[in-house]
């Protein structure tokens, strides 16, 4: 027995990907046998599993359509075949009309019911090839990686990509100017129409779906989500005898106060310095310091450490025992 698999998923013929994998989900939910109670409940989730998996193949999904058509197809040819052949009504005069009798089954000498029979099927087969699906593209994925500046104030990025033809064989190099909008987070996407892989003849491209993702930075690093971090090089006599710096964001630098003593590790947050994050607010910003020597000292300043070294009563491991 033929069962439509549209039907069983209560969907139009003319659904996309999309909406048949929403369909079944939304079924499979109340008809799992896992949370179904009522006896048919597992037959059901099998039909709708197996119309699924047919229709979210688009070569299955062809295939299933083009067997339905034949199937129509066949059962109109077998009811003109079995339809009784019309009657000619003569008028006698002086009476009224009456069928003329004709021989059963038997098809008129200049071959007109052969003839009907064959633009029939012309026919059908015309409308067949004019209701064949054609399929649209198909919709595929790209990543484009933007820096932190743009995720924060926006812009263009030009994304180039290769996409498989229809028959499996790579293309050319696409290249797309993406928008990135302001406040842009890692994992948003955004759907470019008809800028997906090819569509069968006469059926439009598919979408193409651009997933930003960060690229990394040669300042910044990530911490947990939305949060950055950076070392803030700091001189021994700033550490020391305090400074004001200037520290580096993804905007405009800002300046912050450092105050006399200061150590490596010691940390700064400046808050709403970070990146942005789903509800359009920011992270945060952690400048850690660390203090940093001279690669290549010059002589005045090997001279100054030797004095240092030997005016200082200062051990840094005087705790060590």
């Amino acid at each position: 027995m033929h069962t439509d698999f549209y039907a069983l998923l209560g969907v139009q013929r003319t659904a996309t990907a999309d909406e048949i994998k929403a369909a079944y989900r939304r079924l499979a939910q109340r008809l799992h046998p896992d949370v179904a109670a009522d006896a048919g409940s597992e037959e059901r989730f099998k039909e709708i599993t197996r119309a699924y998996q047919t229709l979210r193949d688009p070569d299955q999904r062809v295939r299933y359509e083009l067997e339905e058509m034949e199937r129509a197809l066949e059962l109109a040819e077998q009811e003109f075949n079995n339809a009784p052949p019309a009657r000619e009504f003569a008028a006698p005069a002086g009476g009224p009309a009456r069928p003329e009798p004709e021989p059963a089954q038997a098809e008129a000498p200049d071959g007109t019911q052969t003839r009907l029979r064959g633009l029939f099927q012309r026919f059908a087969r015309e409308r067949a090839a004019e209701d064949r699906p054609t399929l649209p593209g198909e919709t595929h994925e790209v990543i484009a990686e933007i820096t932190f500046e743009e995720a924060v104030r926006g812009g263009n990025v030009l994304l180039t990509f290769a996409l498989p033809e229809r028959n499996g064989k790579r293309v050319a190099e696409r290249a797309v100017e993406v928008h990135v909008p302001k406040g842009a987070v890692e994992g948003q996407r955004l759907r470019l129409k008809g800028m997906g892989g090819a569509g069968a003849p006469g059926a439009p491209a598919g979408d193409l779906l651009v997933e930003f993702a960060y690229r990394q930075h040669r300042l910044f690093r990530r911490i947990h989500a939305h949060d950055i971090w950076l070392y803030l090089p700091i001189a021994p006599w700033e550490a020391v005898l305090g400074a004001v710096l200037e520290v580096p964001t993804l905007e405009k630098p800002f300046r912050v106060h450092v105050p006399a003593g200061a150590t490596s590790g010691q940390t700064y947050r400046l808050k709403g310095r970070g990146l942005p994050t789903p509800d359009a607010a920011r992270g945060d910003l952690l400048a850690c310091l660390r203090i940093v020597t001279p690669d290549v000292p010059t002589d005045i300043e090997r001279q100054l450490y030797l004095q240092l070294s030997r005016a200082s009563r200062f051990n840094p491991r005087r705790g060590f025992g």
